[in-house]
C-alpha cells in the first residue's frame, strides 16, 4: 500500500509541476511535447520532418501543420529545407528553446537528478527495472 501512494503523490506531484511549467512556456500540453522532441531531435542531429513528428505524437499531419505554425508564431521553432534531402522540410527549434524548456522544468529535472545521484547502484538498479516495467506496462494497456 505504501509504494502505491508513494506513486500516487508522485503521478499528482508530476502533473503539477507539468502545469506550472506549460504556463511558464505559455504552451499547449502537445506543444510543448513537441518541442521537446524537436530540441532533441536536433541535439542529436537528427532534424525531424513534420511527418515524423506527426508519428511521434500520434497525430494527424495536419494537427502537425497547425502546431508547426503555433510553435513558429511563439518564436520557438521553424521550417527550414532537409540538409539531407532538399526537397523536404525539417522542423528545428529556436536557438533559445532549449534553454526555455530547461527554466521551465528545471524545477522537475533539477530533484530528480538530485535524488537519482543519491541512489546507491543497487537502488538506481532496482529503480530502472520498476519504471521500465511499469512504463511497457502501461503503454501496453493503452
Amino acid at each position: 500500500m505504501a509504494a502505491i501512494a508513494g506513486l500516487e503523490v508522485l503521478a499528482a506531484s508530476v502533473h503539477a509541476a507539468d502545469d506550472v511549467a506549460l504556463r511558464k512556456l505559455d504552451l499547449r500540453p502537445t506543444d510543448a511535447l513537441a518541442l521537446l522532441h524537436v530540441v532533441q531531435a536536433a541535439a542529436a542531429d537528427r532534424p525531424l520532418s513534420p511527418t515524423a513528428l506527426a508519428s511521434r505524437l500520434q497525430i494527424t499531419t495536419a494537427a502537425v501543420t497547425k502546431l508547426v505554425d503555433r510553435l513558429s508564431r511563439a518564436g520557438r521553432a521553424e521550417r527550414q529545407p532537409n540538409p539531407r534531402d532538399r526537397r523536404g522540410i525539417v522542423v528545428v527549434p529556436s536557438a533559445s528553446a532549449p534553454e526555455e524548456l530547461d527554466r521551465a522544468y528545471g524545477h522537475i529535472t533539477t530533484p530528480l537528478i538530485r535524488i537519482i545521484d543519491e541512489l546507491t547502484d543497487d537502488e538506481a538498479e532496482v529503480v530502472a527495472r520498476f519504471a521500465d516495467r511499469l512504463g511497457t506496462a502501461i503503454r501496453h494497456g493503452l
